[in-house]
């Protein structure tokens, strides 16, 4: 049976949103084979998901054959399902899922995320074809791009990093060296970042609290040691990508705008590239006073961590990575 202008809109939506926030290099996106399901992709950062897709339009008989097929796929860590929004939809999916946690297999049902769509949702409808994407795109987003592919990172994450009290990039420089050496004691690393070990100290605990870092599962070692989290690789992908952007004075690629906009991040308002010399004035005065000067408050979000970024890189002499991932061919 042919799938109809919905289902067929709806699949492809769901890859489209997921390519073009790859955009932002923070992650890899390929399109995989889609063997059995609706849709199918490949994503990566320093791992790699596979995802797999199901969409469901018509057929409300349809929906426990899904949910079957999809928990039963081994080889993808994410499965999504677009289905219409009716009582009769929500309430056969409610019961396939019951099912699965009555046999002992609930711990199935955590790899499975669900988006919703109005169900007189009519494709050939330009207005209706952009508010759909658009919900779906908010969905996606929370659901799967922060809280899988960029570790469940939040823009109170953002926020809590960027105004941490104490050395002005200290927090990012003692993130990156976790991440490039690891961390055992708060002596040793100190040396390694140029701090003393107070205030190194001060920062480990923030870091591991807000969950950029984490303890390893090493027993064979003593003391405290840590790794960065996936939290702590996104955050420090992003910072990467602000200070690779610097350059192009705020206007920052739509991908990376995107996510910066997820985290409460203005990408003008960080304006890294303002903190170096050499920086062109742009045409719009909406963010300069009458002498051609950033206007910033002291508490801008953003603009605290383009602070942070530029002292990691020119007082701690910290590198950050320009992330580009990428999915290799599968050769059989």
């Amino acid at each position: 049976m042919a799938e109809s202008v919905e289902h067929a809109f709806l699949s492809d939506s769901i890859l489209s949103i997921l390519e073009g926030t790859s955009q932002s290099r923070l992650y890899a996106y390929k399109e995989a084979d889609r063997k059995r399901f609706d849709f199918a992709c490949d994503l990566a950062t320093n791992w790699r998901r596979a995802i797999s897709g199901q969409t469901l339009w018509k057929h409300t008989e349809g929906i426990d054959k899904d949910i079957r097929m999809l928990l039963s796929e081994a080889e993808s860590e994410v499965l999504i399902y677009v289905a219409r929004t009716t009582m009769k939809n929500k309430a056969v999916l409610h019961e396939a899922i019951s099912d699965y946690k009555r046999t002992g297999l609930a711990s199935k049902l955590d790899r499975l995320r669900v988006f919703w769509v109005p169900e007189d949702f009519d494709a050939d409808s330009e207005e209706h074809r952009a508010l759909v994407y658009s919900d779906l795109q908010a969905s996606v987003s929370k659901d799967l791009l922060l809280s899988v592919v960029l570790g469940g990172i939040t823009a109170r994450d953002v926020t809590s990093f960027a105004t941490w009290s104490g050395a002005v990039g200290l927090s990012l420089a003692a993130l990156a060296e976790v991440g490039n050496s690891g961390f055992q004691n708060y002596t040793s690393f100190g040396k390694r970042v140029g701090s003393s070990a107070g205030p190194v100290k001060e920062r480990i605990i923030r870091l591991s609290l807000t969950g950029f870092i984490e303890r390893t599962a090493d027993t064979a070692r003593s003391g405290s040691v840590y790794e960065v989290s996936p939290k702590g690789y996104a955050l420090m992908d992003l910072c990467g990508r602000l200070s690779a952007e610097r350059k192009k004075c705020g206007l920052v690629d739509p991908g990376l705008r995107y996510v910066c906009s997820l985290l409460g991040i203005e990408p003008e308002n960080v304006n890294l590239w303002s903190l170096f010399p050499g920086w062109v004035r742009d045409s719009s005065p909406k963010n300069w006073d009458g002498v051609g000067v950033p206007i910033r408050q002291p508490g801008d979000v953003s603009y605290r961590l383009a602070m942070e970024i530029d002292a990691a890189l020119n007082s701690w002499g910290t590198s950050l990575p320009d992330p580009c991932y990428e999915i290799p061919d599968v050769v059989s």
